[in-house]
């Protein structure tokens, strides 16, 4: 009976299996250890006020000897071999592995460090060292704070003429790529950055430091170190863990931009028709690359997704989600604009440096993309088509004839009255052609009659020229018509359609004077008898 008051004063619980209140023996301001009573009496608050009152009082004795032996029901926590607290199997957290030992191991741990405490509090030399120590720490973390905000200014005037020199070497042709403002408020955001972390880290530190100085706080203050040195370790074990998937996301991306530079070199080959490749005419080489190219690099995000840290994290697949749902709503149009530029390239109709027309609009092709074509027209204008806009349309390649060898025709028409013999028209609209700068000799060019009116003959003059200087049709149509209208002036003959002249009452032809015959143009009269 005797054993059973004493296990009970030591904080034996009286009772098994009803659910445990908890209480955390402090002896100051430490956590000694958790007691956890299965009943009413005695509770586990009143476990631990009872053991903290006999603490209290074996230090008050001298007593500060800490041990811990075997007992019936668990472990006995000593003061200098007087039984102050018993562990028990109520006591341990079996569901986080806990063990009545290392409760008790760590409990004496604890009341070790606490009558530690206790006595440096009780010291006032140790509270002269501690509050030297203090003000030194407080005097240190002041001068870092002075240190950091002189350091501030110096790194900005260090900073500053650096960056903006290396800003100005970043320009093309004299213009820079960042703004010096923009240079200036970047420097300043990154600097303050730098300082205030260090800052940051200096308060903690310095927090950590002088709370562990004085007993009553140096629980807060472990609290503080501990806290830091597991987040350190945490973000360690991550990079530790996460090497094997970084290894194999930069062995992913090596390898496809080794097999991604192999495909670029065959096509660039193929392109330049050095090799041939079977089924791949060397127009549609460039844009067959890119498209394998693209799906290399697509398979190899698809391989390495698992691999990125965080993708398993419920938050990383909601913002892929949110991502793909985005790109689904407003790629639409894009998609379509990409099949139109597949179509185009593939079609090979054009190609860049051809000069072409579509959508009414004549130039040059600088620019053959999977969006847009780009278009330089004769008065360098640069006119952008989708190319949606240009598979919808005609496009007309006036350099095309030149790949096959075929001379480019350039043609125009004129409407001359049946009073003039066709075979005159014929032989003056040809001359007019070998007048004409950029009109080939060979074919030689023709006419043809289109269409006989009622009052005209509609004649087209076709001219031959070379493909290759497709490029220049509004200048040859320019000479074209000149050498026309001076030909047709030297011989008299006036390009008007007859149903202008046929009424004629006397006035001057047309025809400029140096080239204009003699004599006066036919004429007819009208009389007027107001008696009839």
């Amino acid at each position: 009976m005797a054993i059973i008051h004493l296990l009970v004063a030591l904080g034996l619980p009286a009772l098994q299996g009803a659910p445990p209140d908890t209480a955390v023996l402090r002896i100051g301001t430490r956590a000694v250890v958790v007691f956890r009573t299965r009943g009413t009496e005695p509770t586990a608050e009143a476990r631990a006020a009872a053991v903290a009152r006999r603490v209290s009082a074996a230090l008050a004795a001298g007593r500060d000897s800490v041990s811990s032996q075997p007992a019936l029901d668990g472990v006995v926590v000593l003061l200098s071999g007087e039984p102050v607290f018993l562990v028990t199997r109520a006591d341990a957290d079996t569901t986080a592995g806990e063990t009545v030992a290392a409760i008790a191991d760590r409990a004496a741990a604890e009341l070790r460090l606490a009558v530690h405490e206790w006595q440096e509090s009780h010291s006032v030399r140790k509270l002269l060292e501690d509050s030297a120590l203090f003000l030194g720490a407080t005097a240190l973390f002041v001068l870092v704070v002075w240190l950091l905000s002189v350091g501030r200014r110096r790194l900005y005037r260090f900073l500053e003429p650096r960056l903006l020199a290396a800003a100005q070497r970043l320009g093309i042709r004299g213009v820079p790529l960042i703004a010096s403002q923009q240079v200036i408020v970047a420097e300043h955001a990154v600097a303050g950055a730098i300082v205030w972390g260090l800052g940051l880290v200096a308060a903690y530190v310095y927090a950590t430091s002088v709370l562990s100085l004085f007993p009553w706080t140096r629980p807060w203050g472990e609290a503080l170190g501990n806290a830091l040195l597991d987040s350190l370790g945490q973000l360690a074990l991550a990079a530790l863990r996460a090497v094997p998937s970084l290894a194999v996301l930069i062995l992913i991306f090596v390898a496809t931009r080794f097999v991604t530079r192999i495909v670029r070199n065959v096509f660039d080959a193929a392109e330049r028709r050095r090799i041939a490749i079977p089924g791949i005419h060397p127009d549609t080489a460039n844009p067959t690359r890119r498209i394998i190219v693209a799906l290399l690099w697509m398979f190899a995000v698809v391989v390495a997704y698992p691999y990125v840290p965080g993708s398993g994290s419920t938050a990383f697949k909601g913002v892929s989600v949110i991502a793909g749902v985005l790109v689904t709503l407003g790629s639409a149009g894009l998609v379509g604009q990409a099949m139109s530029g597949l179509v185009v390239m593939y079609s090979r109709s054009f190609k860049v440096g051809d000069f072409i027309q579509a959508s009414g609009v004549q130039g040059t092709v600088i620019e053959l993309g999977l969006l847009s074509t780009r278009l330089r027209t004769p008065k360098n204008e640069l006119v952008t088509l989708p190319n949606s806009v240009v598979v919808a349309g005609a496009v007309t390649d006036y350099t095309a004839a030149g790949r096959y060898e075929y001379p480019l025709l350039v043609y125009s028409s004129v409407t001359i009255g049946y009073d003039t013999p066709w075979r005159r028209v014929h032989d003056l609209l040809i001359a007019a052609a070998g007048k004409t700068e950029g009109v080939l000799k060979d074919p030689a060019p023709f006419v043809l009659q289109k269409a006989l009116d009622d009052s005209y003959v509609e004649y087209q003059l076709n001219a031959p020229i070379d493909a290759a200087h497709a490029e220049q049709l509004p200048w040859i149509y320019n000479r074209l018509h000149s050498a026309i209208q001076d030909t047709f002036w030297e011989a008299g003959v006036e390009i008007m359609s007859p149903t202008y002249h046929a009424v004629r009452d006397g006035n001057s032809v047309t025809i400029p004077a140096a080239q204009r015959p003699k004599g006066r143009a036919p004429a007819f009269r009208v009389d007027v008898n107001p008696a009839k």
